[in-house]
């Protein structure tokens, strides 16, 4: 780890990856919330035909004149895309599929015909050369830096600068573009200016890290905030975060574990994240959820048992145990251990639990019948089910109910 600071070719390569990261999790957070990750996907592919269209005329692979050729073939695939959704009637995703995967076709050939004496080639355009970051330097303020570092800074500070400036006016965009065009807002406008920051992203991040880890950068951290999140401040920073994350890992795995591609260990990384994330997430993860699941079961099952025994008890037979590799038998063993439940019967706070949970069957049954005129043999199921569900403040309701028309039984009698 010490290496790293001290070899200025590393400490590059990492630089790189956290400021692609950042750019790139930052305005995804934007196409997520708006369900157009796609969005970036085309953008990232779909701006190679640029690029190239950018040196075949200028003969310069500067920033400048690549970023012009980007920028328009962003555009051009989105008028595209809007038009065969509008007029050829196609589905928004197909027509994006359709048009990045012609252009980025059209990108490839042009690659190969053109600029087969350069180092513009497709391995460069998928997988980046983050690796010479170092090596490919420009000259800023009489200070030599690497050239991805000022291209990929610029991008940044554009993006933190838009998110700043256009906060509320994207927000309102993206959760709720009805109110956003009843307001007056120029939504077309918000969303060219957004179209153009993602290609603006591309086109920086593209000779460092490859159009695979920008299209992975800008889907995936944000997926990720939005698992984890509710709000969107803090899925703008939970995204940069994981994009953040996902840079170091992958970048010192690669250098120091695995000795492999840099873009490519990013992206699996990401990837590793994600599924992290859709297993374990505390609200939304398939771990949790399932657990919450179980142990809402294991409760219905224990009070279940619990109000059996107690009828049972009441007529004179005392309730069996359940089979021991069950539910059941698992909710029996926990009574059991706390002492809710001896020689199958309830005691203490068992007695109670099971008292509690007759009454509000009963309850749910009188009012179902009585107040919503159910048949006496469609009201014991609900009841079973329901019961588990009513706190005390429904049960007071109810109650309050069920007096008021006993009350009124008795007036009329």
């Amino acid at each position: 780890m010490i290496d790293i600071f001290q070899n200025p070719a590393l400490l590059d390569i990492l630089l790189v990856a956290i400021l692609a990261a950042l750019a790139c999790s930052i305005v995804g957070v934007h196409l997520t919330l708006r369900n157009r990750a796609m969005l970036g996907d085309a953008i990232a592919h779909g701006v190679v035909p640029g690029l190239v269209i950018g040196f075949i005329f200028t003969g310069s692979r500067e920033v400048a004149p690549m970023f012009i050729g980007a920028v328009v073939a962003a555009l051009f695939l989105s008028l595209i895309a809007e038009w065969l959704r509008d007029r050829a009637e196609m589905d928004s995703g197909a027509a994006l599929g359709v048009v990045f995967t012609t252009l980025f076709s059209a990108g490839i050939i042009l690659i190969e015909m053109y600029t087969r004496e350069i180092d513009l080639d497709a391995s460069c355009v998928l997988h980046g050369l983050i690796e010479f970051t170092h090596f490919q330097r420009m000259e800023l303020l009489g200070i030599s830096m690497p050239r991805s570092i000022v291209s990929i800074s610029i991008a940044l500070l554009l993006n933190l600068g838009a998110l700043l400036l256009f906060w509320k006016e994207w927000k309102v965009c993206a959760f709720d573009p009805s109110l956003a065009r009843s307001t007056g807002l120029p939504v077309r406008l918000l969303e060219r200016g957004l179209l153009i920051l993602v290609a603006v992203t591309a086109v920086a991040c593209f000779e460092a890290v490859g159009s695979i880890l920008v299209v992975a950068l800008i889907a995936v951290p944000p997926t990720i905030a939005g698992i984890l999140c509710d709000r969107f401040g803090t899925m703008v920073i939970v995204s940069a975060l994981a994009g953040v994350i996902s840079a170091i890992s992958g970048t010192l795995s690669a250098i120091y574990v695995v000795d492999s591609n840099v873009p490519g260990m990013i992206a699996l990384m990401v990837g590793f994240l994600l599924a992290l994330t859709v297993l374990f997430a505390p609200h939304r993860g398939v771990i949790p959820v399932a657990l919450r699941l179980f142990f809402w079961r294991l409760r219905v099952a224990r009070e279940d048992l619990l109000a059996d025994a107690l009828q049972l008890s009441e007529s004179g037979t005392h309730m069996s145990a359940p089979a021991a590799l069950s539910l059941s038998g698992l909710a029996w063993t926990q009574l059991l251990l706390s002492g809710f439940i001896r020689k199958g019967i309830p005691r203490g706070k068992g007695e109670r639990i099971a008292k509690t949970l007759l009454r509000k069957r009963g309850l749910w049954q009188r009012f179902a019948a009585e107040g919503l005129g159910l048949p006496a043999d469609h009201l014991e199921d609900p009841a079973h089910r329901i019961e588990h569900h009513m706190d005390e403040s429904l049960m007071i309701m109810l109650e309050d109910e069920e007096e008021k028309s006993n009350n009124k039984s008795d007036a009329s009698s």
